[in-house]
Formats: structure tokens, C-alpha cells, sequence
């Protein structure tokens, strides 16, 4: 089935690349700082130094321009989760593998200009939700392929089962997080990684718990 993408004008040429990218740049700036509901097109224009025009010849709303950050986040977030779930780092413990992953995409929702907007808009937007799916698949093909790795005796329905119900775990605690004072964010991810690694251990804990 076709994706219906957000109707765009991609740049063709490398003056209007950077027009678009300092388009984006600027309304991950906006959000940020307003919020979502609150920034508009000409406020997004203002920030960028363009003119709304030339901010239309791009993207047609707001939505659109939001859409763009949201896979660009997206890119980054899967190679994000390939630091720290790949061959290299089958044999460190699972509750160091868990703890550092969880804490670097904490960092990274709140620390990106307007990507905790991006994220919390992702609830009820069908398009955000479409470019996270598209990055959770290939993550789940490499925390799949990870897990084989640690435990390559687990029945591969069962190891397979362990990687979807990891990924929505982890999805919707840090989701929750993110719509929470920096405080009980802070509370939330503790408890990620607690349940994590707790559901985790009894199936990938006990191969190899140490650095080789």
C-alpha cells in the first residue's frame, strides 16, 4: 500500500536544500520555544529569514513542515539505537546495554530542538505515527537480530515475541514521560529500565553477563 506522505516540494537544488533544511531548523526552534498548537507559518518564516512564500513553495502547512522534522528525527533515532544494540556489544551485561540505551533516547527527546513536541504530536497525528512505525520496523529487525546473538538457543517466535513487546514497552513508558514534569520523566525512565531489564533478564540476562 502506498504511503500518503504530507504533500511537499523537495529541493532539487543545493541553494533550495538549504532553504528547506534552515526551514526545518527553524520550525524545530518554534516549537520548542511555543509549542506545536501555538507556532504558525509566519512565525516559522520570521525565524528562518525567509519570507512566507518562499516557506510555501516547500511545504503548504505546518503539519507538512512537522512532518519533515519527524523523519529527519526519525533517521536519528535509528542510528541511535544502532550504537548501542549491535554486534559489538552482544557480550556487555543487559542491565548496562538497557540503562545506556534508555538514557541516551531520554537525552535525545529532550535535548533536539522541538522533539518532544514532534513526539507528543505523534499521538494524534496518522502521518508522525506513520514515519515512527516505519522507524520502530527496522529497529525491531535489529533488536530481533541482537537478541539472536545473546541467546541463539531461544525458539525464534518466542525471541521475536520478547523484541514487539520490548520496543511497545519502552514506546509507550517513554512517550508518557515526555508529556511529564522533568521530575517524574526522571521517575519514569528509572522505572523503564527496571521493568526492562526484569522482563528481559530470564531470557537474555544470563548468557553473557560480562564484557569479553
Amino acid at each position: 500500500m502506498k504511503e500518503n506522505k504530507p504533500f511537499r516540494r523537495l529541493p532539487q537544488q543545493t541553494r533550495s536544500y538549504q532553504r528547506f533544511n534552515q526551514i526545518v531548523d527553524a520550525a524545530a526552534q518554534v516549537f520548542e520555544e511555543v509549542g506545536y498548537e501555538a507556532a504558525s507559518t509566519e512565525l516559522i518564516a520570521e525565524r528562518a529569514n525567509t519570507s512566507i512564500g518562499s516557506l510555501y513553495r516547500f511545504f503548504p502547512d505546518k503539519a507538512a513542515i512537522a512532518y519533515a522534522l519527524a523523519e529527519r528525527y526519525a533517521e536519528q533515532m535509528k542510528s541511535l539505537f544502532a550504537t548501542y544494540f549491535n554486534s559489538s556489544t552482544v557480550l556487555y551485561s543487559l542491565e548496562e546495554v538497557v540503562s545506556e540505551t534508555v538514557n541516551a533516547f531520554d537525552k535525545f527527546y529532550t535535548s533536539q530542538p522541538g522533539c518532544r513536541e514532534i513526539m507528543l504530536q505523534s499521538l494524534i497525528s496518522p502521518d508522525i505515527q506513520a514515519v515512527n512505525k516505519q522507524a520502530d520496523n527496522q529497529i525491531i529487525e535489529q533488536l530481533d537480530n541482537f537478541f539472536a546473538l545473546r541467546n541463539p538457543t531461544l525458539d525464534p517466535d518466542r525471541r521475536r515475541l520478547a523484541t514487539l513487546v520490548t520496543l511497545e514497552i519502552t514506546n509507550a513508558l517513554q512517550l508518557w514521560s515526555l508529556q511529564e514534569s522533568d521530575e517524574f520523566r526522571e521517575q519514569i525512565i528509572t522505572e523503564t529500565k527496571f521493568v526492562l531489564i526484569r522482563y528481559l533478564t530470564p531470557l537474555f540476562g544470563d548468557i553473557n553477563d560480562a564484557k569479553n
